[in-house]
């Protein structure tokens, strides 16, 4: 199988280092040093006391790069509709895309009960995403995988567990090309397991990402920083308990660990990958992963004054920086 991974930073990178490693055809599409230097030394990763050095095939150009089996899009969701016009040279006729990503994802209506089964406005303006890539192509993927770029063609994965992928249909299917795609994931030594209820996948991990990261982009603090303090931990869990609700509009039950999401000691020094973002002056994924929650809340009749207050000063901080 040839797997083509578009945006190599910190996730792409570490996923990109494993697979090759592991004797799978990669081929990487990315720009600027961190191509440059996946071209001249491979690709770095450091994992779980490991470290090692992968060779791969790496272009700016996706012409280059041909048509793949699979696509792998680690690339954050302000990068997407341009990236969606520049695979297409990468795309065979049934060429799936995996949309490993942080967030809503744009396909999200596709097949939902209760859905519009369109594309959202908010996440893919003009139905660029949904019109360049298809939704027909879409495999959902849930990211646990706190990873960072230390420079460019080298990548340090923080966790204690090996990076998991959970992969699933739109339409919560057991379909043979998610269940091929895992099991090239696991053979490099990464988790992928299979779920038909993705979007439960996706909440769970959105309710962590909402309440932590815009958080952490307004104080700077790590994840044990916030949970450490009980005015920032206070509101992690309010804004946890706002995104439950609005998830359980759309019939999707998620619970949450108070006691858990309280210890400090059951969270990292990672910095967000939104605040990873901030630091390098980068657009951040505020829509998906924030506003989103909101827009979904307000048709839904739920109110959600807490991410209401922190997403607008989190979206002034963005527009003073200019990004």
């Amino acid at each position: 199988m040839r797997i083509g991974i578009i945006g190599a930073g910190a996730v792409g990178g570490f996923m990109a280092g494993h697979l090759a490693r592991a004797g799978t055809d990669v081929a990487v599409l990315a720009r600027g040093p961190h191509l440059a230097a996946m071209r001249e030394k491979g690709i770095r990763v450091e994992t779980r006391g490991e470290t090692w050095t992968s060779r791969v095939t790496a272009s700016d150009r996706a012409a280059d790069l041909g048509t793949v089996d699979v696509i792998v899009v680690t690339a954050k969701g302000p990068a997407l509709p341009a990236i969606a016009e520049a695979i297409q040279p990468m795309l065979g006729a049934d060429t799936p895309v995996v949309c490993a990503m942080n967030g809503i994802p744009w396909w999200y209506e596709y097949k939902r009960d209760g859905g519009s089964g369109g594309p959202i406005e908010r996440l893919d303006p003009g139905a660029t995403i949904w019109n360049g890539i298809g939704p027909q192509r879409a495999i959902g993927c849930m990211i646990d995988c706190p990873a960072t770029v230390v420079e460019p063609g080298s990548v340090r994965h923080v966790g204690p567990r090996p990076g998991i992928f959970t992969l699933g249909e739109p339409d919560n299917s057991e379909s043979a090309r998610v269940t091929a795609i895992a099991k090239v994931i696991e053979d490099a030594d990464m988790g992928a397991p299979v779920t038909t209820a993705i979007r439960r996948a996706i909440w769970a991990k959105l309710l962590i990402n909402a309440s932590r990261s815009p958080l952490g982009v307004l104080t700077g603090s790590t994840e044990r920083g916030l949970a450490e303090n009980p005015e920032t931990l206070a509101v992690t869990l309010a804004i946890m308990r706002e995104a439950q609700a609005v998830a359980a509009s759309h019939g999707i039950e998620v619970s949450i660990d108070e006691a858990g999401q309280s210890d400090p000691s059951k969270r990292s020094l990672h910095r967000s990958s939104m605040l990873q973002d901030w630091d390098l002056g980068r657009p951040m994924e505020i829509d998906g992963i924030v506003r989103i929650i909101q827009d979904y809340g307000r048709a839904a009749g739920i109110a959600t004054p807490v991410l209401d207050t922190v997403s607008a000063m989190l979206g002034e901080k963005a527009r003073a920086a200019g990004i």
